[in-house]
C-alpha cells in the first residue's frame, strides 16, 4: 500500500513538471523581429535594442540600452547570438537569423527575440505594447505579444492525472 502511494504521488510530481516551469517571467518568446541599419526597437522595462551596422565580414553591432544608458555593445557574427545577463539571470536573448544586404550601406537583420522579467523593475504592463518609433525608414510594425498558454497546459494535466489515478487504482 505504502509503495502505491509512493508510485502515485512520483507520478503525480513528475504530471506537475512542466507547469513549474511557468511562462509569467516571459515577455518577448522567440518572436521574430527584423531591423535595418541605424534602427532600434524598444522592449519592455525600459530597455532599447539598436541594430548599428554590418561589416564587410558579415558581423553586426547590437547595442542594448536600459532607459538610455548604454548597457551592452556586442559585434555578433552571422548566426550568432546576443545575451544580456543581470544578476546571473538572463534578461535579453536574441539568436540572428539571416543579414539582407542592399545596394547601399542599408542592411536589415532578421533575429529572434527573447526578453525575461527584470526583477529588479517593475513588472509591464503586458497589453500594453512598447511604442515603435516610426519614422520613414523603419515600417516595419512591433510584434504583438503572444498570449500565455497556461490554462491550456493545465486542462492535459488534470486528465492525465485522472487517468493515471484510475489506472493506478484498477491495476492494485
Amino acid at each position: 500500500m505504502v509503495m502505491r502511494l509512493r508510485f502515485v504521488l512520483f507520478l503525480l510530481f513528475l504530471s506537475g513538471l512542466p507547469l513549474a516551469a511557468g511562462g509569467g517571467d516571459i515577455l518577448f518568446n522567440g518572436t521574430h523581429i527584423y531591423l535595418a541599419t541605424g534602427d532600434s526597437t524598444p522592449l519592455y522595462q525600459g530597455y532599447t535594442l539598436s541594430f548599428k551596422s554590418v561589416s564587410s565580414d558579415g558581423s553586426m553591432w547590437f547595442q542594448l540600452m536600459d532607459n538610455d544608458t548604454i548597457v551592452k555593445n556586442e559585434i555578433v557574427y552571422s548566426y550568432g547570438s546576443f545575451m544580456y545577463n543581470k544578476t546571473n539571470r538572463t534578461i535579453i536573448s536574441l539568436k540572428v537569423e539571416k543579414v539582407y544586404s542592399g545596394p547601399s550601406d542599408q542592411n536589415l537583420v532578421s533575429f529572434f527575440l527573447y526578453q525575461f522579467y527584470d526583477p529588479e523593475k517593475p513588472y509591464p504592463d503586458k497589453t500594453i505594447i512598447p511604442g515603435n518609433p516610426v519614422t520613414p525608414e523603419n515600417t516595419i510594425p512591433l510584434p504583438q505579444p503572444r498570449p500565455s498558454i497556461d490554462p491550456l497546459v493545465w486542462v492535459p494535466a488534470i486528465l492525465l492525472v485522472t487517468i493515471i489515478y484510475y489506472l493506478a487504482r484498477k491495476l492494485w
